[in-house]
């Protein structure tokens, strides 16, 4: 193929998106029912993994508070993002080279293992542990399915399908905040996880039914040497060194200053793993678990940037907003309702993105121009006070969630768009992006806890000068810990929150400007229309 020698002779030249046809062999591809049932199993496996990133962001302070770990509260949301963003890449390298189905079968196994050791766990760290299971199985799930879809429909069919996943996300972003408040509120936090455990096997039995075997991508050599000749180092070296630069991050300016010396041993370590891990894998070619001769592709390249910029932005919109309200004295149930404008907008953007995408091919102004809506967004919600209205908040969160649902889909479809001559970099242009969606997650969450402990701090030294040592120690601990203060003292922490949580926010600004930068790398041409 054109592909292979182009490869075999070290340079890739940037394709525009209509320079490839949609080739999908008609005896893989689904339709009607049959694609239906395998779609639909594939938005219950699909929804839970995205459930699953947002079920706790409203009942975190309950959970923590459970087990006295107030401390390792981050940890608890960011270890289901580690190893989806570590393994992402490892996927897309298997699923080159083993069946789709079983991997995605063994992957949703994994996961639902994982929610039973969070549903049952007599510890954090059982807990933390249960959640990086999960997450390593959700990175399989994710990979499989967008691999799936890529080979059993064609190119026109996907943005609906893509957008679909996208509202499908949106939509659990929605609930999971909800659904989480109320069981921690009502019920117990356990059921966070406990609501996976019946899902996961209805997925599982109607793909093991409905979806035909996919034979693997690659057939040169025996299936042993296959796995044997898989980039085991360079997926150790992803895993080690996301851990390194998270743990710098969640430490840095939180539990620990930045001259310390554990943050500065793990920022160097970074670095240095960094340097090996580029050196690794130019070495390994193609075969390396993150090709880098993919990035020389600008489609790709910009589409692997902006999708960590966008995922980055809306992991902290949905971890942060929840906690403006909470301030404000909400539940964590009426949190969840408030943020509805929010995750409503982003789901009908994502939708009407699909949608125009399929029927136009059209995705580049949704790249370009609507990250910029988001960033006025957040820069509107910096402006917010203890005083602010709900229908501005409203105003400012339908902002923020139309600019990152437009995109959010349409970075994978673009890369998707680069291989359609050549089935077996779809996989891994699948695991590209949602390694940097995944790596963005971790990367926001860290950086937004720092923030938030940090101005805190400040924030409690300029309203609430007042407060002993031991009243600051408790509202560091717990949003709870403000009302059990005297009355006269209640709001001026309240104003503290705010705006320690603004900061936060305005932190979305400069990184939905990048994701939008980043579209200009992005061809304007059309997505393919017919197949051939």
């Amino acid at each position: 193929m054109e592909h292979t020698d182009v490869e075999q002779s070290g340079v890739i030249e940037s394709k525009s998106l209509t320079d490839s046809v949609d080739v999908v062999p008609s005896s893989t591809l689904l339709t009607g029912v049959r694609l239906a049932l395998v779609f639909s199993a594939f938005l219950i496996s699909f929804g839970l993994i995205a459930l699953d990133q947002t079920i706790i962001a409203t009942a975190l302070p309950k959970i923590a508070s459970h087990f006295n770990a107030v401390s390792q509260l981050s940890w608890i949301a960011s270890a289901y993002f580690l190893p989806q963003a570590a393994f992402m890449p490892f996927f897309g390298r298997v699923l080159s080279i083993a069946p789709a189905k079983p991997v995605f079968l063994l992957s949703i196994g994994v996961f639902e293992v994982g929610s039973l050791l969070c549903a049952t766990a007599p510890s954090v760290s059982v807990l933390i542990f249960g959640r990086a299971v999960a997450g390593f199985g959700a990175s399989g799930v994710w990979v499989s399915i967008m691999s799936v879809i890529a080979r059993v429909t064609t190119m026109t069919q996907r943005p609906v399908l893509m957008g679909l996943l996208g509202a499908l996300f949106a939509v659990t972003s929605i609930i999971g905040p909800l659904m989480g408040g109320a069981f921690a509120d009502h019920v117990s936090w356990r059921w966070c996880f406990y609501i996976n455990l019946p899902l996961g096997p209805i997925s599982m039995l109607a793909v093991t039914i409905f979806l035909p075997a996919q034979p693997s991508l690659m057939h040169e050599g025996s299936h042993f040497r296959r796995w044997l000749n898989l980039d085991w180092f360079g997926t150790f070296l992803s895993l080690a060194m996301v851990t390194t630069l998270l743990l710098a991050l969640q430490w840095g300016g939180n539990t620990k200053p930045w001259s310390d010396p554990g943050v500065i041993v793990c920022l160097v370590l970074f670095a240095l793993l960094l340097v090996v891990f580029l050196l690794w894998e130019y070495k390994r070619g193609s075969t390396a678990i993150l090709p880098l001769r993919m990035l020389l592709r600008t489609n790709v390249l910009g589409a692997f940037i902006e999708a960590s910029f966008i995922q980055l932005s809306f992991v902290v919109s949905v971890y942060y907003l929840p906690l403006l309200y909470q301030v404000r004295g909400h539940s964590a149930t009426k949190s969840g309702i408030d943020i509805l404008p929010f995750m409503l907008s982003g789901m009908i953007a994502s939708l009407v993105a699909g949608g125009i995408a399929s029927a136009k091919g059209v995705v580049w102004p949704f790249l370009l121009f609507f990250p910029l809506i988001a960033s006025a967004g957040f820069g509107l919600l910096f402006t917010s006070s203890l005083e602010s209205g709900t229908k501005r908040l409203i105003g400012f969160q339908i902002l923020v969630g139309v600019g990152l649902g437009a995109p959010v889909q349409n970075t994978l479809l673009v890369a998707q768009a680069e291989y359609v001559n050549d089935e077996a970099f779809i996989p891994l242009a699948t695991s590209l992006i949602t390694f940097m969606q995944c790596i963005g997650g971790s990367i926001g969450l860290a950086i937004a806890g720092s923030i938030s402990t940090s101005q805190l701090r400040t924030q409690l030294a300029h309203y609430a000068p007042e407060l002993s040592q031991q009243e600051v120690i408790a509202v560091l601990s717990s949003v709870e810990a403000i009302f059990s203060l005297p009355p006269d003292r209640i709001a001026s922490v309240q104003r503290a929150y705010t705006a320690a949580i603004d900061r936060v926010m305005i932190a979305g600004v400069p990184f939905t400007v990048l994701a939008s930068i980043a579209a200009i790398l992005i061809s304007r041409k059309k997505l393919p229309q017919k197949s051939t």
